[in-house]
């Protein structure tokens, strides 16, 4: 044990006698740590929470009648362009992070110093954004998020408000381009109907149905005219087999006259101008030639009866009588005589008509085609301006949706707050570390002078370390002097070391009260 504990009794008193040295340096390096102490800065974190709500009780209600934008997309866009050169000069000016009349320079430094010491974290997910700071004056970091927040929530205001006017804006002047040219389509088709009316009111479309249909009708009628003819020709074949008259034994008064052939046809007319009035009105083309061919027949009886040519005298004594039979194909013959003029005569007008819809097809040329073209472009002009007017009022809606909302989407969780104690290290930390350091080095000082400069206190020490024979010792006699002097260097080097441990353990203390700053 003793052999284990003798090189520490042999060292410490080496090394009290030289702590002369040990103090000169933990007072150098107490001095040197109490300057870097006095100019270091302590560090204070402000933060500040903001919870984006992208969901809103009016999202349901207006969806299909207004826009609804993408309030996470626009907070996490604002939220990444937050720290833009514009906003952190914001920053500076509102905060006097730059003393006047600093160069651009030292202005230059302190936004690479603020881009890159501003803490952002966005949690999309959750729609939180948590802005932090660290700097050296609590008042100014506190500053410098509350403006950060400030940006953040009234970029998202106004943001999403220009974008609103501006869409608004944008939308009205295309409406009112669009009414425009709607104007200018309207006047454009009102000319061309007005120099064209047939095209304008019938078009290519209603001139071939027009031409479609009245082919078929003229077929129709070329087949009720062949019908007729033929209808027609067997009763002149059958009126030719049969007589007029027919034997009759007379031996009494004078026989009934036979009515005349023009008669015949006159009531046969009459009778089928009859059956065409119930079934058509006085317009039909059939009914007006029946009406034609009866004025005709009865003015023809007119002149005969001034002529006298058709008179006829009742017979005395007459033998021959009319054959009904005969009668009968006469009065038949006439109605098929007059069913195929009244036919041929519609056929006539409709070979007409269809020569006049021949005509208006060659006249109209490329006209039906350039008014189509000018109805499809009126038509395309109102679709988009209805569009733009639908639109608009969804436009109308979203700006109403934002302002009634007044900033309710941003909700500020956690207000600018600065923490309560600067950040690790803290000056009272860096105090009790200096004095601690300054004693250890003090102490490492007078070990190392002590290795420097061995010196033996016995002669077992020396024997032991030179591994030579001692011969002998001398020893030295402290006077009266040398004694009052040695606890004059005791009280002196008492006191230095007192006083550098008292002045550090004050400085801490005062520090840890706020007392000094």
């Amino acid at each position: 044990m003793d052999d284990i504990l003798a090189p520490l009794f042999n060292l410490f008193p080496a090394m009290w006698e030289r702590r002369w040295w040990g103090l000169a340096v933990a007072w150098g390096v107490a001095v040197l740590g109490a300057l870097g102490v006095l100019h270091y800065k302590e560090r204070y974190l402000a933060s500040a929470t903001v919870y984006v709500d992208t969901q809103t009780t009016l999202r349901p209600l207006l969806e299909g009648l207004a826009v609804q934008p993408d309030v996470g997309q626009q907070a996490a866009m604002l939220a990444r362009t937050l720290l833009s050169r514009k906003n952190v000069e914001a920053v500076i000016d509102r905060n006097h992070l730059l003393a006047p009349g600093s160069s651009d320079f030292k202005r230059e430094l302190l936004i690479q110093r603020l881009t890159q010491t501003i803490g952002l974290k966005i949690n999309g997910r959750d729609n939180i954004y948590a802005v932090s700071y660290v700097g050296t004056d609590p008042q100014q970091t506190l500053g410098v998020v509350r403006t950060l927040l400030n940006l953040f929530v009234q970029s998202g205001l106004t943001g999403n408000r220009q974008d609103s006017t501006q869409a608004l804006q944008f939308i009205d002047s295309q409406i009112a381009l669009y009414r425009s040219k709607l104007a200018d389509a309207d006047a454009k088709l009102a000319s061309f109907r007005a120099q064209h009316p047939q095209v304008a009111s019938q078009g290519a479309a209603g001139l071939a149905a027009s031409q479609q249909q009245l082919q078929s009708q003229q077929m129709l009628v070329q087949g009720q005219l062949a019908a007729a003819v033929s209808a027609r020709a067997a009763l002149q074949a059958q009126l030719a087999n049969v007589p007029a008259t027919s034997p009759r034994s007379v031996a009494g008064p004078a026989a009934e006259p036979g009515s005349s052939d023009l008669d015949v046809r006159i009531a046969a007319q009459r009778r089928r101008l009859d059956d065409l009035l119930q079934r058509y009105t006085d317009a039909y083309p059939d009914v007006v030639t029946a009406r034609a061919e009866l004025a005709r027949l009865q003015a023809q009886r007119q002149r005969e009866a001034e002529s006298g040519v058709g008179a006829t005298a009742p017979s005395a004594q007459p033998v021959q009588a009319n054959n009904p039979v005969y009668q009968q194909l006469k009065v038949s013959l006439a109605q098929s005589d007059a069913n195929v003029a009244a036919l041929q005569s519609q056929l006539a007008d409709l070979r007409s008509q269809m020569q006049s819809l021949s005509r208006q097809q060659s006249a109209s040329g490329g006209l039906d085609e350039q008014y189509a073209q000018l109805l499809r472009e009126r038509s395309l002009l109102d679709d988009n301006y209805q569009k733009l007017v639908q639109r608009r009022e969804a436009a109308t809606l979203s700006r109403n949706q934002d302002l009634s909302r007044r900033g309710e989407e941003f909700r500020v969780v956690d207000p600018p707050r600065l923490a309560p104690q600067a950040l690790f290290p803290r000056r009272t930390f860096l105090i009790a570390l200096v004095l601690v350091l300054a004693v250890g080095l003090g102490a490492l000082a007078s070990y190392a002078m002590v290795i420097v400069f061995p010196t033996y206190r016995t002669a077992r020490q020396l024997r032991e370390t030179t591994q030579r024979a001692v011969l002998g010792t001398v020893s030295w006699v402290l006077t009266p002097e040398t004694v009052v002097r040695e606890r004059w260097q005791l009280g002196w080097f008492m006191v230095s070391s007192a006083v550098l441990v008292l002045i550090f353990v004050a400085w801490t203390l005062a520090s840890m009260l706020h007392w000094i700053h």
